[in-house]
């Protein structure tokens, strides 16, 4: 159950950004983790592919975390104390936390 919901919630991340000027890079992030943690589980995809992907999500999480992002997105603004770099910073760690969590748990 937890996997169903937490998949749809990067699905639904996936989609809130869609709107967003730096979408082409938040879309398939989150869509891409919610893909691989279901080919995972379904054994379509090995470990270094998992693997793979976490290199990619701690590379967004610098990119974002440090401000590199707002070069594609001028129009940052603050939600919860927190200016958008550092949200999708947070996403990217969201991420990263799931499909570790997901890789490793047999």
């Amino acid at each position: 159950m937890l996997f169903l919901v937490v998949n749809s919630l990067f699905i639904l991340f996936a989609i809130l950004n869609i709107n967003d000027p730096d979408w082409f890079l938040w879309a398939p992030t989150y869509l891409l983790v919610a893909a691989s943690t279901v080919a995972y589980q379904k054994k379509l995809i090995n470990k270094k592919a998992v693997n793979i992907l976490m290199v990619y999500l701690l590379f967004v999480f610098t990119f974002s975390f440090f401000g590199f992002v707002e070069v594609l997105d001028k129009n940052s603004d603050i939600m919860i104390n927190m200016k958008e770099p550092k949200r999708e910073a947070f996403g990217a760690l969201l991420a990263m936390s799931w499909i570790y969590w997901t890789s490793r748990r047999r």
